[in-house]
């Protein structure tokens, strides 16, 4: 099981959420915690200027990340709408 960190950018983000959009995306980073047990969440490695980061998809919202398999860490960047990030 991994811990989970959130940054303050992607923290200040998730308080700006309705409800129930927030209850979506907080359901999905939760899963991230079972990272290699868990097949259905949207994962892939990204290019360019994030290229050490995974993008997970959760509808319209894009939620970058890295992973620290030493540490079992997994460290929240940035959560943002779909065209607002790229």
């Amino acid at each position: 099981m991994y811990k989970i960190f959130i940054e303050k950018k992607a923290a200040k983000f998730l308080s700006k959420l309705d409800s129930k959009t927030y209850r979506i995306v907080s359901n999905a980073i939760k899963k991230l915690s079972h990272f290699h047990e868990t097949k259905n969440l949207d994962i892939k490695p990204l290019k360019g200027k994030f290229e050490n980061m995974l993008r997970l998809r959760v509808g319209s919202r894009r939620v970058l990340f890295t992973v620290n398999e030493l540490k079992k860490e997994i460290k929240i960047w940035i959560i943002e709408n779909r065209g607002d990030i790229y």
